[in-house]
């Protein structure tokens, strides 16, 4: 579950992480991430969302979604809306990982598709 304590710690190291993105926090029932519009080196500009259940996090890794898709291959489709299946360096781990090692992997990718 995620605890108040550690949404401020998530709070902050997207701040330092990413000063310059357009990517606001919230809260949708047991939805929580960040949301924004990312445009990388006068390229196209996406939606970008990050979410992950307040009830799972940090045990549960958050979702990447972006409109438009810069291409079909890299999406998981379970039924809902496709999210990004990303290769990371390393595992998803609880005690280290964050919303902001989401967003570094989805910018990897768009900079390599988008």
């Amino acid at each position: 579950m995620l605890k108040p304590s550690r949404w401020q710690v998530e709070l902050l190291v997207m701040e330092e992480s990413f000063p310059l993105l357009d990517l606001e926090p919230f809260r949708n029932g047991d939805k929580v991430g960040f949301q924004g519009w990312l445009r990388l080196a006068g390229r196209r500009t996406y939606q970008m969302v990050v979410e992950g259940s307040m009830s799972r996090y940090p045990q549960e890794e958050p979702r990447v979604y972006l409109a438009p898709h810069p291409e079909e291959h890299h999406w998981i489709r379970s039924g809902g809306q496709p999210f990004l299946c990303y290769k990371r360096d390393n595992v998803w781990s609880p005690a280290r990982s964050t919303f902001a090692s989401c967003v570094a992997v989805a910018v990897k990718y768009l900079q390599e598709f988008g």
